[in-house]
C-alpha cells in the first residue's frame, strides 16, 4: 500500500519514518533547492515490526517544485547512500530500495540505493 505525503516545507526537512515508509514523497522545495535528510536508523528499525538484517521496502521521492531547483537526499544518523550523493530534478521522480543492514539496539543501521530518475 502506498500513501503519498505532501511536503512543501521552505526550507531542509527530516523525513519521518512513516513519510519514507508511506512508499511516495511529493517534495515541493517551495522556492529553492532543499537537502532533506533520512530518519535515523535507529528510528527506521523501531518502527518496522520484526526488522532483520535484509528487510527492505522501497519508496519514490517526487519532485513538484514549479522552478528547475533539486532535491537532495542526507544521510541520517546509520544511514548509508549508494551513490553517496542522490538528487531529483524539477518534474523528476526517483526510486529508493532501502535495506535493513544491522538491527542490534544501539547498532542501527541500513543502506539506500537510489535508482535512476525520470520525468513524469
Amino acid at each position: 500500500m502506498v500513501v503519498p505525503v505532501t511536503i512543501s516545507t521552505a526550507g531542509n526537512v527530516t523525513y519521518t519514518t512513516t513519510q519514507v515508509m508511506g512508499g511516495m514523497i511529493l517534495r515541493d522545495g517551495n522556492g529553492g533547492a532543499r537537502t532533506d535528510t533520512l530518519p535515523s536508523a535507529a528510528s527506521l528499525v523501531q518502527a518496522i515490526q520484526g526488522a532483520m538484517v535484509g528487510t527492505s521496502f522501497e519508496f519514490e521521492l517526487r519532485n513538484t517544485s514549479g522552478t528547475a531547483i533539486a532535491i537532495t537526499l542526507a544521510a541520517g544518523a546509520g544511514v548509508t547512500l549508494s551513490p553517496a550523493s542522490t538528487s531529483v530534478a524539477q518534474s523528476n521522480t526517483r526510486p529508493y530500495k532501502v535495506i535493513l543492514t544491522n538491527v542490534n539496539p544501539g547498532q542501527e543501521t541500513y543502506t539506500v540505493y537510489a535508482g535512476a530518475t525520470g520525468a513524469f
